[in-house]
């Protein structure tokens, strides 16, 4: 059975199959049948049926019948080569925002791409008394925001599932997005967070770095100086 829905055509078992790998992915130590299938809003029959065929692709396991079930390590498994090569970037990628912190005298960090938002995996604050304080697992959305449009330009695929997710959202941000991937750099000019500006590059698939601060410090020259500065320094990395 397949409907249609603003972000295009949904499969309802593939959805309802993901929402009982969501809702144990938030229980570690397992659920019971009853509390999953009212968790996502189905009935038994079907959340026991769609568990059962989890159960068999091995991304779900229930030791003991009757018992609680919970996710495998199948799911990590998929993902740990992407984990670990976020993680080697992680670790290349710091002298550079150490570097670009020092230089500018603001806060440099790294997000990734994940979903329709990023996700700072890293970051040096800027010393000023003044600054923008950004927090290593904070999110933001990619819309809007200079790292997400540098993500955004750098990834047609991306911007793509971005488009048809929300075509109203993308209609008022496809411009910037489209300057981003023309500069080589995204802006944002006290836009996303009153009084604050940032500068970002894509440093590879799913990866940003940016520089930001007080909109008061950051006038669009001195942007686009540091915009240059990164691209420059990036190379080392990319």
């Amino acid at each position: 059975m397949e409907s249609r829905s603003e972000s295009g055509r949904v499969i309802h078992s593939v959805q309802r199959a993901f929402a009982l790998v969501e809702h144990l992915a938030a229980a570690p130590e397992g659920l019971r049948l009853s509390d999953l299938a009212d968790g996502v809003g189905l009935n038994r029959s079907t959340a026991h049926n769609l568990l059962a065929s989890l159960e068999t692709l091995g991304y779900v396991e229930q030791p003991n019948r009757g018992g609680p079930y919970r996710l495998t390590g199948k799911l990590e498994a998929l993902l740990r080569p992407r984990v670990e090569a976020e993680q080697m970037l992680r670790t290349r990628v710091r002298p550079l925002l150490e570097a670009l912190s020092t230089q500018t005298g603001e806060t440099a960090y790294l997000a990734f791409a994940a979903g329709s938002e990023y996700l700072c995996a890293d970051a040096v604050q800027s010393s000023e008394p003044l600054r923008l304080t950004v927090t290593t697992g904070e999110r933001e959305p990619l819309l809007g925001t200079a790292i997400g449009h540098a993500l955004l330009a750098a990834d047609p695929a991306l911007a793509e599932r971005i488009a048809d997710t929300d075509p109203a959202a993308w209609a008022a941000h496809a411009a910037a997005v489209s300057d981003a991937a023309v500069r080589g750099y995204a802006l944002d000019e006290n836009s996303f967070h009153p009084g604050v500006s940032c500068i970002a590059i894509a440093i590879g698939p799913g990866a940003a770095i940016g520089v930001a601060g007080p909109a008061s410090r950051l006038p669009r020259p001195r942007l686009a100086d540091i915009a240059r500065q990164m691209i420059a320094q990036s190379q080392s990395i990319t």
